[in-house]
């Protein structure tokens, strides 16, 4: 994967249920980090595409969803995080799931990017129809 370091891809072989733990929990930061600079960048293409998109006076998204959202947002995808050592360790086989925390990372990713990617269409619509959305 692009921009992500090898080892948070690397597994460890006969680990205790409290290492498959700490193995998840060495790599949240990480998680944050890469799910976050996708959220900063979606932010800013609804800000700015987004609003490009639509008539004057006509919110492309909500301001308070725009300031309150991301904080929420940041806060359900730690607790879908925390869903996934859990599962691991509930299912114990003796080594972490690399395949699903690399799912569920592509998953964050592509989740966090989709209203930006929105954002574009719609501003990629105006150009193209010459009408801005209502």
């Amino acid at each position: 994967m692009f921009l992500v370091p090898e080892f948070l891809f690397q597994g460890i072989e006969d680990a205790t249920r409290a290492k498959v733990f700490g193995w998840w929990e060495s790599r949240r930061l990480r998680y944050n980090l890469l799910v976050g600079i996708v959220g900063l960048v979606t932010w800013l293409l609804v800000l700015i595409a987004g609003s490009a998109a639509v008539k004057p006076g006509v919110d492309f998204e909500e301001p308070i969803a725009m300031i309150f959202g991301p904080f929420i947002y940041g806060l359900m995808a730690n607790i879908c995080y925390t869903f996934g050592p859990v599962f691991d360790v509930v299912r114990y086989r003796r080594s972490p799931r690399v395949g699903l925390f690399k799912a569920g990372l592509i998953f964050s990713i592509v989740l966090t990017a989709l209203p930006g990617l929105w954002a574009v269409i719609a501003w990629l619509i105006t150009v193209f129809t010459g009408k801005k959305l209502d």
